[in-house]
């Protein structure tokens, strides 16, 4: 027998029991913030750049393009293994439901939107399957724009959101509002409170419409390649990134190449950014 087990038995257990308590915490706080802050995207806001000069906010970037809204909604399936019933489901729902043609992007095609100006991150293929998914979208959104929409089920035709959106040239963003202060970018420091007291401002990552070529893709791309060049020799060093991102060693956390992106550039362009919950998914039943 083992005479260290019951210390390690212990360990394990206070392990679990700070854990446990951590989540507690957290979302209890993100339930209060939810609460007390619900109205605050009524309040008027002005972005001052000297207020977040130590962030990546401070670069600004256009890169002069025409800007475009092509009818056309991206999906994105970044593994080699088949979708799995529930999303070959959801899949047809979106082409059935939506009303607008949707283009599925899976390894054996993305090629096809890659521009030969424009390749990929190096590092791309050393990401987690998610953060494959994260880039692409931030990519088609900037070089081809249109829609995108994760492989959930829609609640309706998005038509009418592309028809409105089309009407308002200074719209670069449309989607669903953020309901929930727990689905935020989250960060210490003044723009993590001012995106939190604001998280009403934000918009849904999970199904939107981007113009093409306008500062916000440009500065969204901007940052996750900053990222990536940072990050290229612990990618290149990481034992897994799986899916998720499962090894201990993989650099990024879950939102680090969206929604810690995303959701600063929606306070320094929060002017162009505009809700439709006609562009809400199913969040049940998905997988």
């Amino acid at each position: 027998m083992d005479p260290l087990a019951p210390l390690r038995r212990t360990k394990h257990a206070a392990f679990v029991a700070r854990k446990r308590t951590g989540r507690g915490y957290r979302r209890a706080k993100f339930a209060t913030a939810t609460r007390l802050f619900r109205n605050t995207g009524r309040h008027p806001w002005t972005y001052r750049p000297e207020r977040y000069a130590d962030t990546f906010l401070r670069h600004d970037h256009a890169d002069g393009e025409a800007s475009q809204l092509p009818e056309r909604v991206f999906a994105l399936w970044t593994g080699t293994n088949p979708l799995t019933p529930a999303r070959a489901r959801n899949l047809r729902r979106l082409r059935d439901e939506i009303e607008v043609p949707v283009e599925l992007v899976t390894p054996d095609n993305v090629a096809d939107w890659v521009l030969p100006d424009h390749l990929l991150h190096p590092a791309f293929g050393q990401l987690s399957l998610i953060h494959r998914s994260d880039y692409l979208r931030g990519y088609l959104m900037h070089h081809h724009g249109g829609g995108y929409s994760d492989i959930k089920a829609p609640v309706g035709s998005w038509r009418s959101a592309f028809a409105a959106m089309a009407t308002e040239p200074e719209v670069w963003v449309t989607s669903f509002r953020t309901t929930d202060a727990n689905w935020i970018g989250k960060y210490p420091g003044r723009m993590g409170r001012d995106i939190l007291i604001r998280y009403p401002m934000m918009f849904g990552k999970s199904s939107f419409l981007m113009r093409s070529h306008t500062p916000l893709t440009a500065e969204w791309m901007d940052e996750m390649h900053r990222r990536m060049d940072a990050a290229s020799p612990l990618l290149a060093a990481c034992s897994a990134a799986g899916i998720y991102g499962e090894g201990a060693d993989y650099p990024f956390g879950w939102t680090d190449l969206l929604g810690r992106v995303l959701d600063p550039l929606t306070l320094k362009y929060h002017a162009h950014v505009r809700h439709d919950d006609r562009l809400l998914l199913d969040f049940t039943d998905y997988r």
